[in-house]
């Protein structure tokens, strides 16, 4: 796909003492979302949080719901989609509601969220190791067992969903392109490879690595089969996610970023400054940014 996919990150677990223009509320949510879109992204992924203390609220339907309306009501056509919970087992309630915004004529959800695959959740900071703010430490064991993979692809291929698939680890993608070969991913998956600086997982947070997935896909022989993100996360410095981004567009891959996704590196921009930066990079490139529009036919062909 020759433009670049812009996805925001919007306030993942950020603070406002992080950062003072992460949204809590679903007006601010909805509020941050159309200054994104007016900015060049076509694709927005969010947390529900409480209005007032900002914890999440990761499988709140009604939350979710209230945000997306506002925005659609807006008129604007950017992709949405919600996280879900980390730690519930029940399938049915670890993703209720996501079958029930899909189902919303109002909220016009285009996007399923699957993390494809189990690790340790787990942060280094300043040299000890940290907890989640949503998982305590004696549950540090993200899991996403591979049944409830294969079910909520299949659910997701059922209500025309475009799966969008992220990778923690390099068997993450091994899984995303067997599930191609198998035919069991409808159309073309958004695949976002994350690399952290702060977050023990994957390999190490370069350009390097970056490669490395871009490899992967081609020995796999899922090569054009996907959309894959570059993910800078929860990088120290912005000199960092610029790099990152740039290596990422060169690449030919698409671009997630957010104060969601690195607090200390946004330096207390806004979303939409730091997807005007993006989508400048992608114009000077060449290859201009891609609209929600150009992302639904893509990845449903």
């Amino acid at each position: 796909m020759e433009g670049v996919i812009i996805e925001v990150g919007l306030n993942e677990s950020t603070t406002k003492a992080e950062n003072p223009h992460v949204p809590y509320s679903p007006d601010e949510i909805a509020t941050d979302i159309l200054s994104c879109s007016e900015a060049g992204a076509a694709i927005v992924h969010f947390h529900a949080r409480d209005a007032q203390s900002g914890a999440n609220r990761l499988n709140d339907e009604d939350l979710y719901r209230e945000s997306m309306r506002a925005v659609r009501a807006a008129g604007c056509d950017v992709l949405m989609y919600p996280t879900y919970p980390p730690a519930e087992q029940d399938p049915a309630e670890r993703f209720r509601h996501v079958r029930s915004l899909a189902q919303d004529p109002d909220t016009d959800l285009e996007i399923g969220p699957l993390d494809m695959g189990s690790f340790n959740l787990i942060r280094f900071v300043d040299g000890d190791f940290a907890e989640t703010a949503f998982m305590p430490i004696e549950a540090s064991v993200y899991c996403n067992p591979f049944l409830q993979l294969r079910d909520m692809l299949a659910y997701f291929s059922k209500a025309d969903l475009i799966s969008s698939l992220a990778v923690f680890e390099p068997g993450h993608l091994r899984a995303i392109c067997a599930f191609l070969k198998r035919s069991e991913i409808r159309g073309a998956p958004l695949v976002k490879f994350f690399l952290s600086e702060e977050w023990l997982f994957g390999p190490s947070p370069d350009v390097a690595s970056l490669e490395m997935y871009a490899r992967m896909l081609e020995s796999e022989g899922c090569a054009g089969q996907v959309e894959w993100f570059g993910c800078p996360n929860a990088f120290s410095s912005p000199e960092k996610v610029l790099e990152f981004v740039e290596s990422t567009i060169r690449l030919g891959g698409h671009v997630r970023l957010g104060i969601g996704d690195n607090p200390v590196a946004s330096r207390g921009r806004s979303n939409a400054e730091l997807v005007d930066e993006v989508a400048e990079l992608a114009r000077r490139s060449g290859r201009g940014v891609a609209s929600p529009a150009a992302v639904l036919s893509r990845c449903r062909n």
